[in-house]
């Protein structure tokens, strides 16, 4: 039993293959009467409960075996330049996506340069330096406050090293006081 084109909406007999295959894309079948079950009367009501809606496998199956041969016959009708051209767009979109993405590395490569020389650290740069490409200012600027802190707290840390300890003694601001104790301490070791 053949397919009935009749049923589908806007077909006619002079249609190609490919405005059939088409048609069928968008086609969607009337929904099927309840299928009927042989089974006991208590589990006849719910088994067509849960068939309901569905499309019987031997109709799903027709449908499907004439959809491929449709499709079978259409690429066989592709001729050998169309299969050339076929190729020649499908290579030429990979090196263009393959050019895009060297485009990309070559940008982030360049903004992780710009990071690393303003002091970041590499993880931090790389992060910064793809967020950046990518235009997610928001990560930028929260990568660009986390640097900032830690800038600072490396810079305190410098200072507390670089700064001397303070000398010992109750009054080490008195100059007064510091002579006469350094006097002290030379008489008393016989240095005066």
């Amino acid at each position: 039993m053949a397919f009935d084109w009749s049923a589908v909406e806007g077909f006619n007999e002079n249609m190609t293959a490919e405005e059939k295959l088409a048609l069928l894309d968008n086609y969607e079948p009337p929904k099927p009467a309840e299928q009927e079950v042989k089974a006991d009367d208590a589990l006849n009501d719910n088994v067509k409960q849960n068939f309901k809606g569905y499309v019987a496998k031997a109709q799903f199956d027709k449908l499907s075996s004439e959809l491929a041969a449709a499709k079978r016959e259409l690429k066989s009708r592709m001729t050998v330049e169309e299969a050339k051209e076929a190729d020649r767009v499908a290579a030429e979109e990979a090196l263009r996506n393959e050019l895009d993405e060297l485009r990309r590395e070559k940008k982030v490569a360049a903004n992780k340069a710009s990071f690393l020389a303003r002091g970041y650290d590499d993880a931090l740069a790389e992060e910064a330096a793809i967020a950046l490409t990518d235009g997610d200012t928001d990560t930028v600027f929260a990568l660009m406050a986390k640097q900032q802190t830690a800038t600072e707290k490396a810079l305190r840390a410098q200072i507390l090293k670089e700064t001397p300890a303070p000398p010992s003694g109750d009054n080490y601001t008195d100059e007064a006081a510091k002579k006469a104790e350094e006097e002290k301490l030379r008489k008393y070791f016989g240095l005066r």
